[in-house]
């Protein structure tokens, strides 16, 4: 029974740790902090294919030819040759615990300053020492014949205590490392995120006391026991990881991450069915179990990404050129060859996305101007500026407009600061009815970049030779209250608690900052402290409710959290994405939209006043 367990759970945790490590690496492969904790998480699935391996060693023939070590690299030399209890000498794990203390100290605020560097490099030359000894000496264990399922089947060599003592306290230095990143975080999930990170680091260092009381009195304490430790931190710490990354880059891992944990547990249910039935009909070795499904982890894991570096090879021209024209299109502003820039940029964005017809437009007074197409082939354009005004990119409903923008599916606006000045276009995907998310990510960063060319080329009046009045547009699109503008409430948000600036600002003299004041002597001063009231309030008529929800935070909430954590707590911008789980490009857009909700509260307000 207790061969089974200890079968049972060494398999189930090798294939996570070999799963997470894959997922941590993949899913932020530029970070070294995934990159260590995925070594770090293969190197503890060492342990638990040691364990498998000595448990059902696998059958080798009598006369090994000498290269087929180099195939078993994580074993002292003579394994194959011993007893079974050879097996649980693999070095592979030995890193493990220095590889995590590396990736503690970069968790921590701050650069990596001399002291933490010599203490990083003293951990992986300790790490090496040790892996010498052990494929090269018995100093640190040599072998027994006892059962590998207990922990008392190595003997402890002469320098198994220090080697010990040396992982404890590696350990120790990572939960101190931990515990200080806990305490100077900012934001309350990227705190839980590490709180999770140090409960799996006191859970797998359990495992070194518990390994150390076993060997040095010959304690026959079960193997699984650690093993569980171990695979619970394995699961802790790849979900932390994993986690806290996505919350540095402003996004959220939870669904992705669940839907792969089923996949893989799915994918290999199957192949160990299948083996199991192979090992019934045709006597196989019950050793390749491990081999079949590390390699269908291995390969459904990767297959993603296989696939993405095929499609760079193949089809990712499209992506280069985009890239290309718009270094073009930015080294061309004020030049002749702008309006052939902003076309061939259309071209590359719309052939990326398999768009059936493109259009970049710019507002003309209070209509609209095509100055780039793709694939337009009519004359007629049946939209005002009305039509394409919006705070954020829009997926609109095939027929929403009338002939031929009957296919228009995509609006993206294009802004600059607050002010929108255009927009693009796009019909549906061929052989589709809308974009993906991914291919929307896809066109949001070049079109932020065309809004900005043109922006700084209005003063070429022979391509864009309407676009110089944009500004006299604006204020006849607002003339019913021409006093308020979005660049005069931006500015006092940014100086909320600067008074003397409020005092000074042009809002300052609203009827409604004078129905504020009280009566007597009034200094600038005072009038900007009544705006900033004025101001306060208006923003928490942004809150959705009294009591603010649990997280994740709904999508409501996002207006007037941004807003108050901005210009009210003045928090920085990176702690609100992280605590939203929000990229730069949605905070930007939604933080441009609440501050026109707090324009229009106070032209309204105002209003009710004359």
């Amino acid at each position: 029974m207790l061969l089974s367990i200890t079968l049972f759970i060494n398999f189930v945790f090798l294939i996570a740790s070999i799963w997470l490590g894959i997922y941590v690496v993949t899913r932020n492969p530029r970070s070294l902090i995934s990159w260590l904790a995925g070594l770090t998480l293969w190197s503890v699935a060492g342990l638990f294919l040691n364990m498998l391996f000595a448990i059902n060693p696998p059958p080798l023939p009598q006369n090994m030819p000498g290269w087929i070590y180099i195939l078993l690299p994580f074993w002292p030399i003579g394994t194959t040759e011993g007893s079974s209890s050879g097996w649980l000498l693999g070095w592979l794990v030995i890193p493990a615990i220095v590889i995590w203390h590396h990736v503690t100290m970069l968790l921590r605020p701050g650069s990596m300053n001399p002291w933490r560097w010599t203490r990083v490099l003293l951990g992986y030359g300790a790490a090496i020492v040790a892996i010498i000894l052990l494929v090269y000496t018995d100093l640190l264990f040599y072998r027994s014949p006892g059962d590998p399922i207990f922990l008392d089947s190595l003997n402890p060599g002469p320098l198994y205590s220090i080697f010990m003592g040396l992982l404890i306290l590696f350990t120790a230095f990572s939960l101190v490392n931990l515990s200080r990143s806990v305490r100077e975080a900012s934001a309350e999930m990227q705190r839980n995120q590490l709180r999770i990170l140090t409960i799996a680091t006191i859970i797998a260092g359990l495992t070194g006391p518990l390994g150390l009381i076993a060997e040095t009195f010959s304690i026959a304490i079960p193997r699984v026991i650690l093993s569980i430790l171990l695979g619970i931190a394995v699961v802790l710490l790849g979900y932390g990881i994993a986690q806290y990354s996505a919350l540095v880059q402003g996004r959220t891992v939870r669904r992705d991450f669940i839907y792969n944990a089923i996949a893989i547990a799915v994918i290999s249910c199957l192949y160990l069915l299948v083996v199991r039935i192979s090992a019934i009909l045709f006597a196989v070795p019950a050793a390749v179990y491990i081999f079949i499904v590390i390699l269908a982890v291995l390969t459904h894991s990767l297959i993603d990404n296989g696939r993405r570096i095929l499609d760079y090879l193949f089809y990712d021209r499209e992506r280069r050129a985009i890239r290309q024209n718009l270094a073009d299109l930015a080294s061309s502003v004020g030049d002749e060859n702008l309006k052939e820039g902003l076309r061939l940029t259309l071209d590359a964005m719309c052939g990326s996305v398999r768009a059936t017809f493109g259009l970049v437009v710019i507002f003309d007074t209070l209509n609209i101007k095509p100055i780039a197409t793709y694939r337009w082939r009519h004359s007629n354009l049946p939209l005002s500026r009305g039509d394409l005004l919006s705070d954020d990119l829009k997926h609109l409903e095939p027929g929403s407009f009338p002939h031929p923008l009957d296919d228009l599916v995509l609006l993206i606006p294009l802004y600059r600061n607050s002010d929108q000045i255009g927009a693009i276009l796009f019909g549906r995907p061929i052989n589709g009815v809308r974009y993906s998310q991914s291919d929307v990510n896809q066109l949001l960063y070049p079109s932020d970049l065309i809004s900005d060319v043109i922006q700084d080329s209005r003063r070429e009046e022979k391509y864009l030779d309407q676009l110089p009045q944009f500004t006299q547009a604006q204020q006849l699109f607002e003339e019913s209250h021409p006093e308020i503008s979005i660049k005069d409430v931006e500015d006092a948000l940014r100086n909320l608690y600067d008074f003397a600036h409020l005092g000074d600002s042009p809002l300052a003299g609203m009827k409604l900052v004078n129905s504020e004041l009280t009566a007597g002597p009034v200094t600038h001063i005072d009038r900007g402290k009544a705006f900033n009231n004025i101001l306060t309030m208006a923003v928490e008529k942004l809150k959705p409710a009294a009591q603010l929800p649990g997280e994740p935070v709904p999508r409501e909430w996002y207006p007037y959290l941004i807003l108050h954590g901005a210009y009210i707590d003045d928090k920085l911008n990176r702690d609100i994405m992280s605590h939203l789980y929000i990229s730069e490009g949605t905070f930007n857009r939604t933080r441009r939209s609440a501050v026109r909700s707090v324009k229009r509260m106070l032209e309204e307000m105002e209003a009710a006043l004359s």
